[in-house]
């Protein structure tokens, strides 16, 4: 750009002469020498601008590939803007190490009367069924009497932990071990009167001292003996699993998750998360908290149904996950297809008792069953029931023709009551779960999902032959560094070790550490959303869980997460176990 003054200067000194109009030859010459130099002037300045130009170029030139290089230099500092490079820190890989464990076979039973006793308690021997001299009377409610065991255990390994009681009333006690509170034991009105065993499978007791106390909440109980002996079934190979899917018409890449899914079990822990929407808040926020994705994506399919339709959106976000290399899961709160449209069995008067049907409709069209409805042969609540089972297939069949495989958990927490299709009871419940199995299967032939039963108690427990993992739901706000390891040895009972377990919802991550020591190494777990995950900025809310436990777990070198599941590697044990002893016969653990 020319200089403004100069400029100026050139016009007054043409001005001043054009004014004077006069030419003298001093003048002239003076003239012809300011000619001269504005010449050269002008000539310096176009030169000049020249080589401004051409630096502009160059200039523009460097900055332009700088920006494609992300990188600046010292050359352009002063027309280009310097950014900072971004530095990450790097979230190192959390290195697993289960401790050993050389098993020792060790049984020991301590009588009550041979154990220290604390308050106003008696030896007995008038009721029947006691082992030894007798047995330990007289706890109160809410009483400060207690009976202490010590024992001296002789290896850190798994045992189970049996206490021998009597009441002839309903109650419910507590048995604890070096002061904290392991298990509760409950005289139900099938066992007033009797001795009976309450046994806690699994717990890990580390070597030397441990003291079992019994103390009295309901009171009213009489203690005969307890006792400690290691547990076996903890230390099972997990291998015999059948890989093979329960739908025998299951789609090549059903097998193929399946067949991952049964590879990784025992070996390590798929990482899940719910959404809560199709924004995958949830997912992205685990993503910048722990520098990695889960590697399932759970759903829910409680929009879409005939009393409440929904939209698209979540199969489109379902698919969208499937595309980047992960898994879907799907749970369904079913909102009643009648009445009210609601989940929770107080809040509608949907019933499955009414829907439920003795005629065998599974395989016959919407329009052939409500022919039988305007025959007064089945209920309304029939017919709404089947309409609604045929919109999601539609919906799960649009994932199918995509080829992707679906972790399907329908009528889940069936046990619990609180969900219409549990509240009517077992016997329903169970009729539910095999007609919605065979309609999925037979007539709407979706060979796209992996079954997951998730009733949550005994009593509701479905043929085997209908779902191919069996979950349970756990919620427990003193759930820290936990495995949860009860829960997983009376689901592992219950379906004897014949069916991978996953943890399919939680409020509190399991402790990765414990998990594996416990071999509480459940298939995979599902985070629950909302203040388990975050907070109302949308940020990461450590209410349930912390920060360093959701980067232990997602960096953990015994979890899959979205990176190692589209590698689709399973990592050997870090450390192989001594050799498991053969399993004894058990009674089935507590539920509770």
């Amino acid at each position: 750009m020319r200089n403004k003054k100069f400029t100026d200067g050139v016009k007054g000194l043409f001005n001043s002469v054009s004014e004077d109009g006069k030419f003298s030859g001093k003048m002239a010459a003076l003239f012809g020498v300011i000619l001269v130099s504005v010449a050269s002037i002008i000539a310096c300045i176009i030169t000049l601008a020249g080589q401004l130009s051409e630096k502009d170029h160059l200039i523009a030139e460097v900055t332009t590939t700088q920006e494609n290089q992300t990188t600046t230099t010292a050359a352009v500092s002063e027309t280009t803007q310097v950014t900072e490079p971004v530095v990450t820190t790097a979230i190192s890989e959390f290195k697993l190490s289960t401790p050993m464990v050389n098993q020792m076979d060790y049984e020991k039973v301590i009588e009550s009367e041979d154990a220290k006793v604390t308050g106003n308690l008696n030896v007995l021997n008038e009721r029947p069924g006691f082992s030894g001299s007798g047995y330990v009377s007289g706890f109160t409610q809410n009483g400060n009497e207690m009976i202490q065991f010590s024992f001296d255990i002789p290896a850190s390994q798994h045992y189970d932990v049996s206490v021998c009681f009597a009441s002839d009333a309903v109650s419910n006690n507590q048995v604890y071990i070096n002061g904290d509170k392991l298990f509760d034991f409950k005289c139900t009105e099938e066992t007033l009167g009797q001795f009976v065993v309450k046994t806690y499978y699994g717990v890990y007791l580390n070597q030397g001292k441990a003291i079992l106390s019994v103390h009295s909440c309901d009171g009213g109980f009489d203690v005969d003996y307890m006792k400690v002996q290691n547990n076996k079934s903890v230390y099972e190979d997990k291998s015999g699993i059948s890989p093979d899917p329960v739908n025998p018409n299951a789609s090549e890449q059903t097998r193929d998750l399946l067949r991952y899914l049964t590879q990784n079990y025992g070996v390590n822990i798929i990482t899940g998360q719910y959404a809560s929407d199709t924004t995958n808040t949830e997912l992205e926020e685990i993503k910048n908290v722990t520098s990695n994705y889960p590697a399932i994506r759970f759903g829910d399919m409680n929009t879409y149904s005939v009393n409440q339709p929904g939209n698209d959106d979540e199969v489109a976000a379902a698919a969208k996950w499937a595309e980047n290399g992960g898994i879907v899961g799907y749970i369904w709160h079913w909102k009643a297809p009648m009445h009210q449209p609601e989940v929770y069995a107080e809040k509608t008067d949907f019933s499955v008792e009414k829907a439920r049907t003795d005629i065998d409709i599974v395989n016959l069209s919407i329009a052939e069953i409500e022919d039988l409805w305007h025959q007064g042969m089945i209920s309304e609540e029939c017919v709404a029931m089947v309409r609604d089972i045929d919109l999601v297939s539609a919906k799960l069949q649009e994932l199918e023709r995509l080829n992707i495989p679906v972790l399907w958990r329908p009528l889940q927490e069936g046990s619990g009551k609180w969900f219409w299709w549990g509240a009517g009871g077992a016997d329903n419940y169970k009729w539910l779960w095999n007609f919605l199995y065979r309609r999925q299967t037979e007539y709407h032939k979706l060979n796209n999902l992996i079954w997951i039963w998730n009733g949550q108690g005994s009593d509701c427990y479905v043929d085997e032959s209908t779902f191919d993992i069996a979950s349970v739901d756990i919620y427990d706000e003193n759930a820290d560094n936990t495995s949860y390891y009860k829960q997983y040895q009376w689901l592992d009972s219950l379906t004897g070790k014949r069916k991978m377990i996953a943890l399919s919802e939680c409020g509190n991550l399991p402790d990765i550490e414990l998990s594996f020591r416990d071999r509480a190494v459940w298939s995979f777990f599902g985070l629950w959303y909302g203040d388990y995950i975050l907070d109302e900025h949308k940020e990461l809310s450590e209410k349930y869980n912390s920060r360093d436990s959701l980067v232990k777990i997602y960096n953990s070198d015994r979890t899959i997460t979205l990176d190692k599941y589209k590698n689709r590697v399973v990592e050997p044990p870090v450390e192989e176990q001594s050799d498991p002893s053969d399993a004894e016969t058990q009674e089935l653990p507590d539920e509770s």
